[in-house]
């Protein structure tokens, strides 16, 4: 007897049959954790970045945690947020998470997955699988490990990177296309967001960052200048500052530039070190000077003068934001002597710190608690930011309220640091009123990750206890100045040398981070190391640097280092700033700038405070003293400035002034040539070359005798607008 099979349940039977075989197969794969993978991909396709659902107030009613830190946060807004319908477990490819990133339906970020991707195939099976939540006992990654760690390229050359992740649990994994690659210096070499490097034309070393759930290593990219050397022709040493530096010459391939003459040393160290330009007595005499040693005993004379601390006073003022704004003028006049006090007496750094970060009383008795009442809006959170950005070159305002990006400073480690400030306490009379350590807490900030008062925690350290006794605040400058500490000596010596040099080790020079290495960090070390061992002596470490044979070198380029930008084969000329620039036109001119409630012989550079009105000093670029980071004062010259220089009636008034320094050498009988020298003296630091002289003294000699002063006064005014005045170079 036959039976006859009905086809339906036939195709019902080979349809569960399928999907038992599908099901099967889904549980063979490995299940895919949200943090670790999701958070991830969400990442490198920029999801979760500033500029689209991880802003503040999201996009478009989507919103993320920024850059995925907050992984609880972000799977509720996925899977559970708008009543789910992000995703769709029954249909995964019809999830408008998958739909939205692949562009099948609008999307205002555009694209951002292709449908044939191992990122669309991963999102697509982890909501397959229910979407499920990560385990909390998933591993974490607690660090990553870029490969090769570093390559010499030759022209066009390739490299592919490999991003390997280390867990807790001891597993390892290859994370090269999960993870976010970026370049530092994309002229010398490129990166693709999936890690293959490519060397540009531009000559020198770009590291190259691989980013991975909130760990990050460096790549090197090395382009050089030429082939490596054994040596440089014809370099001795003066310390060990020239041994490291021309290390890495070698390495790179590159040729310094000549050590400069002694004009441009002299008003190149005039200009840095005392922020004001030689006298003319001072250039002939230097200039006339036979003695072998005159350069090192330059740089002791001024170190030793009182325009070194004057100077100094000015630009740490100016970091540590002493500012009139803060409404408190007597204060701010005290706070800047107080500063200038401490570097005259070369008092040693980390007691320098001190002073401000622990500074209680009285402004009169303790004038650095102005640096607390500049901040009295935010004190806490401003307090805390400035000090990781001023004395450890850390930029933590990012964690405040999520993972920094960058690096792996956390929104503890940030209310960590301000919980040293919590017994701050001010009282309500004065202007700036007293500050004192309260013996509990007084602010009344709270960390909004628990809800309570920040406690100190040291970075990457542990949690600190006290007795309401005890000032937090000292600890803290105990801890920073700890010999092994890497940041507090590495971000004072980099600050110094970005001064000098144009340029910090570290740029910008208080942004010590991971993901922003050192250009010579042997050089870095040992300056930091020297600094320390110096028991924190500022002038040592001035002293060290303005010594080396590199900072003498020229800033005229060869053809080997024309294209150096971080290297220091020559010195990089650059715009004298706002205050000496002022100064520098009085001293040429011969004429005195008055500022109210300053003395008579007060310069630009002794003025405590960005109050006092001057066009000149805001054409200039003078910081407004809003900021602790040196990036305030711009360096790019504008329209305006060459507009005053070349035609605006004050400068015209200095030049062309009675008492003003043609006038003062014609009435003492001075030649025309004689004054001509005294003008370049005073302004360039040198004579007039001999074309220089013959032009400038024809000129004056073919008018008549009431036309010389005249044209005196055209020559100095020609040479005020030389790119050579200008530029400390």
């Amino acid at each position: 007897m036959l039976l006859r099979v009905s086809r339906t349940p036939l195709l019902v039977l080979l349809l569960i049959l399928s999907v038992g075989a599908a099901r099967a197969e889904e549980a063979t794969q490995p299940a895919v954790d949200f943090q670790n993978e999701i958070q991830p991909i969400l990442s490198r396709h920029g999801c979760n970045s500033g500029g689209c659902h991880g802003k503040a107030s999201g996009q478009n009613g989507f919103k993320l945690s920024l850059f995925g830190f907050d992984h609880p946060f972000d799977y509720e807004a996925i899977v559970r947020s708008a009543r789910g319908r992000r995703i769709s477990q029954s249909a995964p490819e019809n999830s408008l998470l998958l739909m939205k990133a692949t562009g099948e339906v609008p999307h205002g970020g555009g694209q951002r997955l292709d449908p044939d991707s191992e990122s669309y195939r991963t999102l697509k099976n982890w909501i397959a699988a229910g979407a499920p939540a990560s385990s909390p006992n998933a591993p974490k990654v607690v660090k990553v490990t870029v490969e090769p760690q570093q390559r010499i390229f030759g022209q066009g050359e390739t490299q592919q990177l490999k991003v390997t992740a280390a867990y807790s649990n001891g597993e390892k994994r290859d994370v090269t296309k999960q993870a976010a690659f970026n370049s530092n210096l994309d002229v010398v070499a490129a990166v693709s967001e999936d890690g293959l490097v490519r060397v540009n034309d531009e000559r020198g070393e770009a590291a190259i960052m691989a980013r991975y759930m909130g760990q990050v290593s460096v790549f090197y990219a090395i382009h050089p200048h030429g082939k490596p050397l054994a040596e440089i022709p014809g370099w001795t040493a003066n310390n060990y500052v020239d041994t490291h530096v021309a290390n890495k010459w070698m390495k790179l391939g590159l040729l310094p530039s000549a050590v400069c003459d002694d004009a441009t040393f002299l008003r190149r160290l005039s200009i840095d070190l005392c922020g004001r330009l030689p006298t003319s007595e001072e250039a002939r005499n230097f200039l006339a000077d036979q003695d072998t040693n005159k350069r090192q005993k330059l740089i002791d004379k001024l170190l030793d003068s009182p325009d070194y601390p004057a100077y100094f006073a000015t630009r740490w003022s100016t970091i540590l934001r002493n500012s009139n704004l803060a409404g408190a003028d007597r204060a701010a006049y005290a706070f800047h002597s107080w500063i200038k006090d401490n570097l005259a007496a070369n008092r040693p750094y980390d007691e320098f710190v001190r002073g401000i970060v622990a500074a209680a009383g009285e402004w009169q008795d303790s004038p650095a608690i102005n640096w607390y009442w500049q901040s009295r809006d935010d004190q806490l959170h401003t307090v805390t930011a400035d000090t990781a950005q001023v004395f450890l070159g850390l930029r933590l305002q990012c964690a405040r309220c999520h993972h920094h990006p960058y690096e792996r400073w956390s929104q503890e480690d940030y209310y960590g640091l301000s919980g040293f400030f919590t017994r701050l306490g001010r009282k309500s009379f004065g202007e700036p009123p007293p500050y004192f350590a309260s013996s509990q807490v007084s602010t009344g900030e709270k960390n909004p990750l628990t809800g309570k008062t920040p406690e100190p925690k040291f970075l990457d350290g542990e949690y600190a206890k006290f007795t309401p006794e005890e000032d937090p605040r000292h600890a803290l400058v105990d801890w920073m100045s700890k010999p092994e500490n890497p940041f507090f000596a590495k971000v004072f010596v980099n600050r110094m040398w970005g001064h000098f040099l144009g340029r910090g080790i570290v740029h910008e020079v208080d942004d010590l981070r991971e993901s922003n290495p050192p250009s010579n960090p042997e050089l870095l070390n040992a300056l930091a190391k020297d600094f320390v061992e110096h028991k924190f002596d500022m002038k040592h470490v001035v002293r060290t640097i303005v010594s080396s044979k590199v900072y003498q070198l020229s800033s005229e380029p060869n053809e080997h280092n024309q294209h150096d930008r971080q290297n220091y084969a020559r010195y990089y000329a650059r715009r004298i700033i706002a205050e000496v620039f002022a100064d520098a036109v009085d001293q040429a001119t011969g004429t005195k700038t008055k500022y109210s409630n300053m003395s008579a012989s007060s310069r630009a550079v002794d003025l405590p405070h960005e109050g006092f009105g001057s066009y000149f000093l805001d054409t200039f670029d003078r910081p407004r003293r809003v900021s602790s980071c040196e990036c305030e004062r711009p360096s790019g010259a504008t329209l305006a400035q060459v507009l005053l220089l070349a035609n605006s009636d004050d400068l015209e008034n200095k030049i062309a002034d009675g008492n003003g320094k043609i006038a003062r050498l014609l009435k003492e009988k001075r030649l025309a040539k004689d004054i001509i020298d005294d003008i370049y003296l005073g302004a360039l630091g040198r004579f007039p070359a001999a074309d220089e002289l013959t032009k400038t003294h024809t000129f004056v000699e073919s008018l008549p005798q009431d036309k010389q002063q005249q044209a005196l006064e055209d020559v100095l005014w020609t040479v005020l607008n030389t790119r050579e005045f200008m530029f400390n170079r």
